[in-house]
């Protein structure tokens, strides 16, 4: 599959002393990130219930920037009109 047409996923886990870690995966979907990320990581393999969450990069990246503007906002910063 071309990788234009794939997404970004950023996949959290942890370990048994509850470190956790991020691994980015390119990826037609959330759960095929999941099986890179299990694939990548092959602790992963042994324990997938340590996988805590998948979130697609650019939708994430997306809601920062309105939660950015939010605060902004909130805080009485001018904004232009």
């Amino acid at each position: 599959m071309p990788l234009t047409q794939m997404q970004h996923y950023t996949v959290g886990y942890h370990d048994t002393q509850k470190h956790t870690y991020e691994i980015c995966e390119y990826a037609m979907s959330a759960f095929e990130a999941i099986e890179h990320c299990k694939e990548d990581v092959s602790y992963l393999k042994e324990h997938p219930h340590f996988i805590d969450y998948c979130i697609d990069t650019k939708k994430a990246n997306a809601f920062k920037e309105v939660d950015n503007i939010a605060k902004m906002m909130a805080s009485g910063i001018p904004m232009a009109h």
